[in-house]
């Protein structure tokens, strides 16, 4: 959900990820009116696939992050700076104001219940998803914002990769890749997530999208081999026959793999009409992901007679006015804290 704005300037990236995070809304949509999520793949829900889409891009871009200011102390506190400000407005909103309001317990009740308390480990990236009588008769019931779990994911993939990155590893893209291979032969074939999914209906997460990020991080390193158009053009012919090879196989999980990190990040580092003029309107993505949730149970208990599609109505347009005020008054001002690169003289 990280943007490098150096990198994502003047191509399709910002068009992606925005897509992405309506692509998670539209399919909690779906999920809050007790009804089953579009699926991708057959295998993945569509928000599902999304957090595999916006996995893949964080992958690419952090490396270059990395690769341009291999600082471990600014590295962190550009990440910190991206993903923390957000968080605790939508954590803080949640807990101290939506909370108070939809519960059906007392406002001291509410505050005095230890669920109330654990909520805010959130803040610190300790999720703990439930606030006390919040939603009870959602399908979702007490849960105000059900996305915030893979934020600690995704901050875990950036520490690997500056670990990766101290220890100099990533100098070394055949070992990274090697790397990469190893784990996805082992979470795809030896432990055959597919089949574990299917038995137990329960992911790796971390492993998972640990697969498709640093595939994203691959393909930064290995960038030369294919950023050239008709290089890249042979690319997405090849992973879509290799995506239809191994779903005629009835490997679903291994086709996403194999499809989505390569398309995924050739179309985003394009720059296509319209699409790389997203940007213009501000960084709404990650303000999408994190307030969209919020803002469907509230829409979906202050009017329940409504149907799916008029909820979608409503929750699209407000979800992206809030995300554009967090960006603008919210995102964009942490970030021009962000320590910079000393010039050398």
């Amino acid at each position: 959900m990280e943007s490098t704005p150096t990198l994502h300037q003047g191509n399709n990236f910002d068009f992606v990820r925005l897509a992405a995070a309506l692509a998670v809304l539209v399919s909690h949509q779906f999920a809050l009116h007790a009804l089953p999520e579009p699926l991708m793949f057959h295998y993945q829900t569509l928000g599902g696939y999304a957090v595999m889409v916006f996995f893949a891009i964080s992958g690419y871009l952090i490396a270059s992050s990395w690769s341009h200011d291999p600082n471990l102390w600014r590295f962190s506190a550009r990440r910190l700076l991206r993903i923390w400000p957000g968080l605790i407005c939508t954590v803080l909103l949640c807990g101290l104001v939506l909370g108070p309001l939809v519960t059906d317990l007392s406002v001291g009740s509410y505050f005095s219940d230890p669920t109330t308390y654990r909520f805010f480990g959130t803040l610190f990236f300790h999720v703990s998803p439930f606030l006390p009588g919040v939603f009870p008769h959602s399908p979702l019931a007490y849960i105000p914002n059900g996305v915030l779990w893979t934020i600690p994911i995704e901050l875990r993939c950036y520490g690997y990769l500056a670990i990766f990155g101290m220890i100099g590893v990533l100098r070394y893209r055949w070992v990274t890749l090697a790397l990469l291979v190893s784990l996805s032969f082992w979470y795809y074939g030896i432990h055959d997530a597919e089949a574990v999914f299917a038995r137990t209906h329960q992911h790796l997460f971390e492993v998972e999208y640990a697969t498709f990020f640093f595939s994203g991080s691959c393909l930064y390193l290995f960038r030369e081999f294919w950023q050239e158009r008709k290089r890249k053009l042979i690319g997405v012919a090849v992973a879509v026959v290799l995506c239809c090879v191994a779903m005629g196989t009835g490997h679903q999980l291994i086709a996403a793999f194999l499809l989505t990190p390569y398309v995924v990040v050739a179309f985003g580092s394009s720059s296509l009409p319209v699409f790389h003029r997203f940007g213009r309107f501000g960084d709404m993505s990650y303000g999408v992901y994190i307030y969209a949730f919020p803002v469907q149970q509230t829409i979906i208990w202050l009017t329940p007679s409504l149907n799916i599609y008029q909820h979608f109505a409503i929750a699209i347009p407000l979800t992206l006015l809030l995300a554009w005020l967090s960006w603008h008054f919210i995102e964009k001002k942490a970030l021009e804290f962000k320590p910079k690169r000393r010039k050398r003289v």
